[in-house]
């Protein structure tokens, strides 16, 4: 069972990064969580025609990116005085992949929140090798969060797209939707893409028509299974079941229902195409309208250790 004590929110304190923070300060409300601030100062580019940084030179711009660092603290901390929430900053030295990968590890974090896009303009803090290695290799969920200028600040979780395909990290995922559902008393649409028949010369239309039908009944039989033991009231609970392609479909149903929070596991049965970070979670990190919350072979295996994270929020 699965609660949140201590939230990392990784950040390179760029515009584009705030939303991440405005999850964090969701999450760490409804769970009375802790949320440890961290920046990672990069180390310094070597020019490639020179191949040198003075050490005097370097030692100034590591401590320019600090004093940049420290500004950026005091402005976040700023935006939630009084609010209750317990903050604790950390300014790191060091590449940010990395960085964030040790501080995790060294807060027993349960969650790691950052943004996908950075100072680049581009996909930097979270997609590509950053986001893939984080990803992979964190020992808890990560959190990743789209910039959308359009879209004002949330104040709750009202909806949670759970999408599955019944895998075991896909499983390993469940418990994060539940808790926070359960937290935030909000519902949950268990999204599940069915196998779509491919048509066939040799086969008429009504006969596709049956093979589709069977698919979609044995995927609800499969949903209502996996819902016996739910902890979740089931009436909190909706089973969607889609034919199509996977990655598609989930952002297309999140979009549907006005979905806040898409969980869902970075692997599934197919360990090439069909669940593999880089495809399906890939995609849905980059498109979905709300937050993605990953939860990886390596977080996975964590939270199934007995006795690790008891359930619910803390009140």
């Amino acid at each position: 069972m699965t609660t949140i004590h201590r939230i990392v929110y990784a950040t390179d304190l760029s515009p584009a990064s705030e939303p991440a923070w405005t999850e964090a300060q969701l999450l760490g409300r409804l769970f009375g969580a802790e949320i440890v601030l961290l920046h990672a100062v990069a180390p310094p580019p070597v020019i490639p025609t020179e191949g040198y940084v003075p050490p005097e030179l370097y030692e100034e711009l590591l401590r320019s990116g600090r004093r940049e660092g420290e500004a950026g603290f005091d402005r976040l901390l700023g935006s939630v005085a009084g609010s209750g929430l317990k903050v604790r900053v950390r300014l790191e030295d060091g590449p940010p992949a990395q960085k964030i990968l040790e501080v995790v590890a060294d807060e027993a974090a349960d969650l790691l929140v950052v943004g996908t896009h950075g100072r680049t303009g581009l996909q930097r803090a979270v997609l590509g090798s950053v986001a893939d290695r984080m990803m992979r290799q964190a020992t808890c969920p990560v959190l990743t969060v789209r910039s959308a200028p359009e879209s004002g600040p949330r104040r709750e979780i009202r909806r949670i797209c759970y999408a599955t395909d019944f895998s075991p990290t896909a499983r390993a995922a469940w418990p994060w939707a539940v808790a926070i559902a359960s937290a935030a008393g909000a519902e949950v649409d268990l999204v599940h893409v069915t196998f779509e028949p491919v048509a066939d010369r040799h086969m008429s239309a009504e006969t596709l028509g049956r093979m589709a039908q069977v698919l979609h009944d044995q995927g609800r039989i499969e949903a209502e299974r996996f819902l016996e033991r739910s902890t979740l009231p089931r009436e909190r609970i909706h089973i969607r079941l889609s034919p199509g392609v996977p990655g598609e479909q989930i952002v297309h149903r999140a979009q549907e229902w006005a979905d806040d929070l898409v969980v869902m596991g970075t692997h599934g049965w197919s360990g090439i195409a069909r669940w593999m970070l880089g495809s399906v979670a890939n995609h849905v990190i980059q498109t979905a309208p709300c937050p993605v919350l990953t939860v990886g072979p390596v977080g996975a295996h964590e939270s199934a250790r007995p006795g690790t994270r008891p359930e619910g929020a803390r009140q």
